[in-house]
Formats: C-alpha cells, structure tokens, sequence
C-alpha cells in the first residue's frame, strides 16, 4: 500500500509563504484532487509530495507497506505529468520518449511505443517524420501521458493533466487515472477543472 503524508508542512518562497500547518493523508488506491485559487500552492503541493521540494517545515514522506521511500527508491516509483515538462524540438515522438524511459532504465520497444501511442489517441502516420517542436500543445500533452503511462510507476503526479486536450482527450486521462487507481497506485492531481475534481475520490482545497 503506498502512502503520502504531510505532517503540519509548510511551503514558502523567500518571505512569502504558500501554505502553513498542513497534514493531509494520501492513499494509494484512489484519486485525489488538489484545488484552489491560482497561487494557493497545488504546483507547490505535487513538488512536495513527489520531494522534488523541500519542505520550509514539517515533513513529507512516501511510504510503500509501512516502509519509507528514499531518494532513487522513490524516483523510481514516481512519475509526474506537469506544465514545465519539456520535449526536445529537434527529436522525434520516438526519440523523445527513449530518453525519457530510458532515464528510468526501460528500453523502449516497437510493441511498447506503438501501444503507448494507441492508448493516447496518436498515430504513427501522423508523427512520422515529423520533430516534436512541429507538435501542437495537445500533441505534446497526449505524448507526456504517453510516457506516465510506460513508465511503471505506481505513484501519479498530474498537474494540471488536462490542459489543451479535447473532451476525448480529457476523457482519456480520466479513464486512464480510474484504471491506475483500481490498480492500486497513488494518483495526485492538481486542477481547477470540475471534471476533474468531480472524478476524484478525495479533495485537499488550498
């Protein structure tokens, strides 16, 4: 069972602080929704859970079976789907995700790349031949789930998951963030999108 646990945390940037005195449980097994404002911290919230951010106070921990996960142990469970995340203009959809994987150890194979595109919604066809600053911003976000969905982590960190996709497309990572819950995996997103939030099993409103 994987869990995340804030434990009276607070987040802060020079003199501002973001949130202060936060405990929240996260189970794994379910989806759970991080809303509020824009500024009110989820970006910050996703950072902390996954420490790619270190805590101003308190502490955040990730434990699998009661067990504490540390540095590469935890990297290697986690996976996050966020805004910043960026491809390389001049590779291909191919090209790019044989390094993102590969950073995780996982060879990329013609099986595998072909049902990662398939479970997004793209073709072959349509990106042969074509380097990935040709993309559109719905392209690139299907491709970033393209990876989450290869990489085999059992822990998901959605920011803001779907940002410039269509309704099938939303529809898509709803689905697909059910299915990895149902199976079992810790699935943590950051929106204002009501659909979202309405899909989820548990709310945190910062």
């Amino acid at each position: 069972m994987i869990e995340i646990t804030f434990e009276d945390v607070c987040a802060a940037y020079g003199e501002r602080t973001i949130f202060s005195g936060l405990s929240k449980r996260i189970p794994g097994g379910r989806i759970t929704a991080v809303t509020g404002e824009n500024g009110s911290g989820k970006s910050t919230f996703l950072r902390l859970a996954g420490h790619l951010l270190r805590a101003h106070e308190g502490k955040v921990s990730v434990c699998v079976d009661g067990q504490e996960l540390r540095q590469a142990e935890l990297r290697s469970h986690l996976a996050m789907v966020t805004p910043e995340l960026r491809f390389y203009s001049y590779l291909t959809a191919r090209e790019n995700m044989e390094f993102l994987l590969g950073l995780r150890g996982i060879t990329l194979t013609d099986a595998m790349y072909q049902d990662g595109l398939r479970q997004v919604g793209l073709s072959e066809e349509k990106l042969e031949g074509k380097y990935a600053g040709a993309f559109s911003t719905g392209m690139r976000q299907r491709l970033k789930l393209a990876v989450l969905f290869l990489s085999g982590a059992d822990i998901w960190l959605l920011d803001e998951p779907g940002a410039n996709l269509d309704t099938a497309g939303k529809t898509m990572v709803l689905q697909a963030a059910r299915k990895a819950a149902d199976a079992g995996k810790l699935v943590l997103l950051a929106t204002n999108d009501s659909g979202e939030e309405a899909a989820a099993d548990d709310t945190i409103c910062l």
